[in-house]
């Protein structure tokens, strides 16, 4: 009797990972992103301006302040390939790609003012974009990979080519290495071992300044059961990546005031 009790707790805990639990996991990185630069680094150090940031980080407490910045953006690496495994799950299980498209890129569109203002603090600065465009880039070129799946795939790799060329010319968060994960992770859906060595490495080389602690994201990935999940999330990272950036910069604004 105790044995079939402790088999049925082991099937349990292997259940895996849904898709909305890696999400909530990869939003909680984000945050803590977010924190470190958009709270400590661009607030308490007043990062964007280099006389103020070189006269905190030679105190004691700056430096304090800094190692705890740098701490949360070490974590805060992991959220992005989870949220680019995600995304390619979510072209090839949406019953609607021109839909999906369209919603990713109007959040792009609605968030780039809160992510100029919580990271530039400006309106609009043309010379980096949110993430969103690196998300809407790569799911265009993976509609296009799809459509040429019948050609040779030399290619559908030039297709992937030309997404990331435009990721680097919009000059999106994540650019062209986001796009070339992103369409590398639709690509080798069919190998699931070489989907993860492939986003491992690609996600390593993304972060070498973090000593590659992206890659293991690809340890919580390895997990994924392949199912959404039963809560309702399918709009929450649409309301809280524009939303949190705002908090953030309301946050920092008034205490500068």
């Amino acid at each position: 009797m105790a044995r079939t009790i402790k088999l049925e707790f082991n099937k349990r805990r292997l259940r895996g990972f849904s898709g909305n639990q890696l999400k909530m996991i990869a939003c909680f990185l984000m945050l803590c992103d977010s924190i470190g630069f958009m709270l400590i680094e661009n607030g308490v150090l007043y990062g964007l301006n280099q006389e103020y940031w070189s006269l905190a980080l030679a105190t004691e407490i700056g430096q304090r302040w800094y190692m705890m910045a740098r701490f949360l953006r070490f974590f805060g690496r992991m959220a992005f390939p989870i949220f680019a495994f995600l995304i390619a799950e979510g072209f090839m299980n949406t019953s609607n790609v021109r839909k999906y498209i369209i919603r990713v890129l109007l959040c792009a569109l609605i968030s780039e003012v809160p992510f100029d203002l919580a990271t530039r603090h400006v309106i609009y600065d043309p010379s980096y974009q949110n993430v969103c465009f690196t998300y809407a880039v790569a799911l265009i070129t993976v509609f296009m990979i799809k459509k040429a799946r019948r050609l040779h795939v030399i290619f559908r790799l030039m297709i992937m080519g030309l997404g990331a060329a435009l990721a680097w010319y919009i000059r999106s968060d994540y650019g062209a290495l986001g796009v070339v994960l992103i369409s590398l992770m639709y690509m080798l859906r069919d190998d699931r071992m070489l989907r993860l060595v492939t986003g491992a490495l690609l996600s390593a080389i993304e972060s070498l300044g973090y000593y590659c602690i992206s890659a293991a994201s690809f340890l919580l990935i390895r997990f994924y059961n392949g199912k959404r999940g039963s809560l309702p999330m399918k709009y929450f990272f649409y309301l809280f990546y524009p939303g949190h950036m705002l908090l953030f910069y309301a946050l920092v604004y008034f205490a500068n005031r």
